[in-house]
C-alpha cells in the first residue's frame, strides 16, 4: 500500500487519467486520487505482489520499475511517496 504525492499543479485529473492507465494492470486493487496536503494531491494505491514476489526482491523490483514510470511521466512534479509492506487489513 501506499500514497504517490504530487506538487500543486498537478491537476486531480491528470493523476486519474494516469490511474486509470495503471488500473488496466489488475493487481492494483485500489486506486485513488485524494488531497494530500494544503495544496497538493496524491494517488493511494493497494498493490497485490505476486506470491513468488513477496520477498524484499519483489518490492524493491515493483518500487524501481513503479518510480521511473512516475519520474518519466510527471518528472519533479513527484515530489514524494510513501509506501509500506507489510500491511495488516482490518476492514
Amino acid at each position: 500500500m501506499g500514497l504517490w504525492k504530487f506538487r500543486d499543479r498537478v491537476t486531480p485529473e491528470q493523476l486519474c487519467a494516469f490511474a486509470e492507465q495503471l488500473a488496466e494492470d489488475s493487481r492494483y486493487t485500489q486506486l485513488y486520487v485524494r488531497k494530500v496536503s494544503k495544496d497538493q494531491h496524491g494517488i493511494g494505491f493497494t498493490y497485490l505482489l505476486p506470491e513468488e514476489e513477496m520477498d524484499d526482491g519483489g518490492h524493491t523490483a515493483y518500487f524501481e520499475r513503479t518510480s521511473d514510470t512516475l519520474k518519466r511521466t510527471f518528472g519533479n512534479d513527484l515530489v514524494g511517496w510513501d509506501m509500506a509492506n507489510p500491511v495488516w487489513i482490518v476492514k
